[in-house]
């Protein structure tokens, strides 16, 4: 059932991209989103039902004397399990039928159904380019200024680096493109080739989770576009990613001591500085969909951390815990799928609402308690790593996890483990921060009016947030679903779970219970909630500012203020550039506009990525006097290939 319903999918997908490109009636756009939004739930659906087992094998032709199958991992389903339910919502709040939205979501998802069920090189390669191509429609149907262009050309262009760098890599691997024998023509290679092909795939498959410096393309698409692309995205393309990087590296790559050790200290260190780079430059954001983009590098850094941890202990022998490490990062991948796709759409409502992505105080928490409220704020501690939310659980998992760093031999490698730790404090406290930033002033602060909202975008913030909640609540018992997506040791699993309680092994050595944490949690909400109830009612009453009374407004917290402090501090790191502008008139005397403009520098950006800029300019200048314009010199150029190619005849 999993298997055709998969295939019902992907040919409703299809039907949504002919009836854009045809568009043989002015009804063909809306045929187009309900065919994508029915193949949405229908994969959502038939994921559900393929669990724990995965999908069967479906075969469809053969390649180059070598058959073509479809089949999806348990591990796959897993990981896209939430993020299906992500773009079901993200599809069904967004009401543009006359967009190219829809088109843009059925490529991504095919290129997904490709890039996770396909059995070669060259087929994950065209599904990573459906994936780069659909988001790109995506952000050019309904990019919000005139930077969109220009930011999808940067995200299409570092994509398409780790196209060169997975070409590459399969290229490096051998004539067979089968994954079947990934492993074995992997192993056939040096151990220095084999560190190199690892690093091509981390190139590859970061490029899409933002490692750095790829990352630098992640603001700008995103401040390009709305709140559901930004769901879509930063669900089912990013968790699909991941799923491919993790498979090409405990599954294909051979355990050598060394060079997994290498891959390993490098994936985790790569993970981490990533992690914490994105949520430092996250925090500074003004912007919903910039700050919650580099919000979801930093998850993706902090799953890729996982993913070298895994690597670690895998070179160190110890497959169990590899295993685990490996399942923290699906689990986290997927809490944070719900999370973030509803503060996305928590972002539309309040563009919807206000006209604008910006982080203000506009009070739409008060304004719609039982759902932006209660489902941005789930989504909010999820993000932040506060308990019970999901983002907690993987997160303190992942910290016991690193902690059984004693078992290994390798200096390397437990040096690694010990500051994968440090830096996992680190983000989570950033992470806090940014969180505290953008719920207590993006959602609350003083009320005003605004526009209508509709029912959909409300419901959709309430129910990927409820979703996240239910999920940590239920992680106990997921334990058949969760041995099965446990690479390369599916035995790893068993011993996550002890009762109620999520273990890391042992019971004996740390544990944690998402399910307590509701019970306990309710139990202390009992006696606030009877005096709110009963008698108590709040009082409301202007804020105390420096011992003055001052009015709600004039003492309002914005974005920038709160972040400043930090700005300020790491000023080193961020380099703040203020700008100020003024306009006269009547001869220069009288002051008409001022205008103040604050932003930092890039981390990278300004050395690697202009250095790679700057020498791709001098290479186009070089070459230039090659496009002359004349008919004799084209001629000529013709004339040394016909020669290159019969000398070439004769040799051989």
């Amino acid at each position: 059932m999993a298997t055709l319903g998969m295939e019902i999918a992907a040919a409703l997908f299809l039907v949504g991209i002919v009836s854009n490109l045809i568009r043989v009636s002015p009804k063909a756009p809306i045929v187009a989103r309900l065919a994508v939004l029915l193949g949405v739930v229908v994969g959502f659906i038939s994921d559900m039902l393929g669990l724990p087992n995965g999908t069967s094998t479906l075969h469809l032709f053969v390649l180059e004397n070598q058959p073509l199958v479809w089949r999806m991992d348990p591990a796959a389903l897993l990981i896209l399990a939430p993020a299906w339910l992500a773009v079901v919502i993200a599809v069904w709040v967004r009401r543009e039928p006359g967009s190219w939205w829809s088109f843009g979501v059925a490529l991504a998802l095919l290129g997904v159904l490709c890039l996770t069920g396909l059995n070669n090189g060259a087929s994950m390669i065209f599904g990573w380019e459906l994936m780069s191509l659909g988001g790109a429609v995506m952000i050019l149907s309904n990019r919000a200024d005139g930077k969109g262009s220009r930011a999808t050309l940067s995200m299409l262009a570092l994509l398409e680096v780790g196209s060169v760098a997975l070409i590459a890599a399969v290229a490096l691997l051998g004539p067979h493109l089968g994954f079947a024998s990934f492993r074995s023509d992997w192993a056939a290679r040096g151990v220095v080739v084999s560190a190199i092909i690892g690093l091509l795939f981390l190139v590859g498959f970061g490029a899409k989770l933002g490692v750095v410096p790829l990352y630098s393309w992640v603001a700008d698409a995103y401040g390009s576009a709305d709140g559901p692309t930004g769901a879509v995205l930063s669900s089912v393309v990013l968790n699909a990613a991941y799923f491919a990087l993790g498979r090409a590296l405990l599954l294909w790559l051979p355990v050598h001591a060394g060079s997994t050790l290498f891959l390993g200290v490098v994936v985790a260190g790569a993970g981490m500085l990533s992690a914490i780079v994105a949520i430092l430059y996250a925090f500074q954001q003004r912007d919903w969909r910039r700050l919650l983009s580099l919000s979801g590098v930093e998850n993706a850094g902090i799953a890729i951390a996982a993913l070298g941890a895994a690597l670690i202990f895998q070179a160190g022998g110890q497959s169990e815990l590899a295993g685990l490490c490996w399942l923290i990062g699906i689990l986290h991948l997927m809490g944070h799928s719900l999370a973030k796709a509803s503060l996305f759409i928590a972002s539309h409502v309040k563009a919807e609402r206000d006209d604008n992505y910006q982080v203000e105080q506009t009070g739409v928490a008060h304004e719609f308690p039982w759902t932006v409220g209660v489902g941005g704020l789930i989504a909010s501690m999820s993000l932040s790593a506060m308990p019970p939310a999901m983002g907690f659980v993987t997160e303190w998992l992942l910290f016991e996890a690193l902690f059984h760093d004693f078992t290994l031999t390798s200096l390397a490698g437990r040096t690694t483990l010990i500051l994968v730790g440090a830096g996992l404090a680190l983000s989570a406290a950033l992470s806090l921060a940014t969180f505290v930033k953008l719920y207590g002033v993006g959602l609350l602060g003083a009320r005003r009016d605004g526009k209508a909202v509709g029912l959909a975008n409300r419901l959709g913030v309430i129910i990927l947030g409820l979703a996240n909640l239910a999920a940590a609540i239920s992680l106990v018992f997921w334990e058949p679903m969760m041995r099965r997506a446990s690479w390369p040791d599916p035995a790893s699993a068993k011993a996550l779970v002890d009762g109620l309680l999520i273990v890391p092994l042992s019971s004996g050595f740390a544990f944690i219970s998402p399910v307590k944490f509701v019970i306990v949690g309710a139990l202390f909400a009992i006696l606030p909630i009877l005096l709110v109830v009963r008698r108590f009612k709040p009082r409301r009453v202007p804020p105390w500012s420096g011992g003055e009374v001052v009015d709600m407004a004039a003492s309002a917290t914005t974005a920038f203020a709160f972040s400043n402090p930090l700005r300020t501090v790491y000023s080193f790191l961020y380099r703040p550039k203020t700008e100020t502008e003024r306009s006269y008139r009547d001869k220069g005397y009288v002051l008409e506009q001022l205008s103040y403009h604050a932003a930092e520098a890039p981390m990278v950006g300004a050395g690697l990525i202009e250095l790679l800029r700057s020498g791709v300019s001098r290479l186009a200048r070089l070459f230039s006097p090659l496009q002359s314009g004349q008919l004799n010199a084209y001629l000529s150029y013709l004339l040394v290939l016909f020669l290159i190619a019969v000398i070439a005849i004769f040799i051989h």
